[in-house]
């Protein structure tokens, strides 16, 4: 699996006052075990506009995109689109593949086609870095400027352009160093993801700012990220998120329950943390690894988003 040797790898929206009671109602369900999205949810509020892009106007929506241009560099990607009301705001999700595993590699075996069937998945090719191996940022890139983020801007925007997207809902998804780089992008720019999913990463720096939840997957025999890595992100997005002193609830049932879930915050907390010390290593052939991607850890990310409000 993708090897992390090395440590590389609109404002935010006004969904905190007017969404209170379904902040409530989908942190209990996440600590429950995260009732699908779809489930109906009773509420007394009139519900808060959706920040739609622009492509949900058919008039301004743009030809689909194949790649972008950042930096004067053609940047390409896989991307599943799903079919159905071209009017109706989706999720964006961005997945980040690790240092020595492609897009294609990636899309493979992390399974989030299936377990996010109503999103629009996008899957960037990081830019070469030596024989064999990728990278989402420059040498002696700062934390809060790695090369990639404006990637990140660029898909957002060109996928908010094409298609009808939720620009309260852009996620971003990483294993080994696509984790630590997605860790990244939820870190600096929370103010434009609403959340991120890593496996086996941990985080350039320490000083996040606040507005993007967090599901961090690590095992604690992790040799290539060292678990204290992975909790040092965690740690690093409590504080961000006002729960430095939050205690950890255990999650018993669900996808999450069984990656030995913890969560950080009550059922008030909007931007939640969950840790994952799974204990489980098992590769989809049998073997054992406790750097890959764990079994059922698309079902977790798909509960752990649907439950944000």
């Amino acid at each position: 699996m993708a090897a992390a040797r090395a440590r590389t790898e609109p404002q935010r929206r006004g969904r905190r006052g007017s969404r209170t009671l379904l902040v409530v109602i989908a942190a209990f369900a996440l600590a429950a075990a995260c009732a699908p999205r779809t489930t109906p949810v009773a509420s007394t509020e009139a519900p808060t506009a959706v920040r739609r892009s622009t492509g949900c106007d058919a008039a301004s929506a743009t030809t689909r995109p194949d790649r972008v241009v950042v930096a004067g560099t053609e940047r390409s990607f896989l991307a599943r689109v799903p079919s159905g009301p071209t009017a109706v705001a989706r999720d964006l999700v961005l997945v980040f593949h690790g240092r020595t595993n492609d897009a294609a590699q990636l899309r493979r075996y992390v399974g989030l086609d299936a377990a996010l069937p109503a999103a629009i998945v996008v899957y960037p090719r990081a830019l070469p870095a030596g024989p064999g191996a990728f990278a989402w940022s420059d040498p002696g890139d700062p934390p809060d400027r790695l090369r990639d983020f404006t990637l990140v801007d660029a898909l957002i925007a060109a996928f908010g352009d094409a298609h009808c997207v939720d620009l309260d809902r852009v996620f971003v998804v990483g294993h080994s160093l696509g984790a630590y780089f997605a860790n990244g992008v939820a870190c600096r720019m929370g103010d434009r993801i609403r959340a991120v999913a890593s496996v086996a990463g941990g985080l350039q720096g320490d000083a996040c700012i606040g507005g993007a939840a967090a599901l961090l997957v690590h095992h604690p025999d992790d040799r290539l990220v060292r678990v204290r890595e992975g909790a040092a992100a965690r740690d690093a997005f409590r504080s961000a998120n006002g729960l430095g002193a939050a205690p950890a609830a255990p999650i018993a049932d669900g996808p999450l329950g069984r990656l030995r879930c913890a969560r950080y915050g009550d059922a008030r907390t909007a931007d939640p943390v969950v840790w994952c010390e799974r204990d489980d290593a098992t590769t989809p052939r049998g073997g054992f690894d406790p750097h890959t991607w764990p079994i059922g850890a698309e079902a977790a990310i798909g509960a752990f988003f649907a439950a944000l409000p």
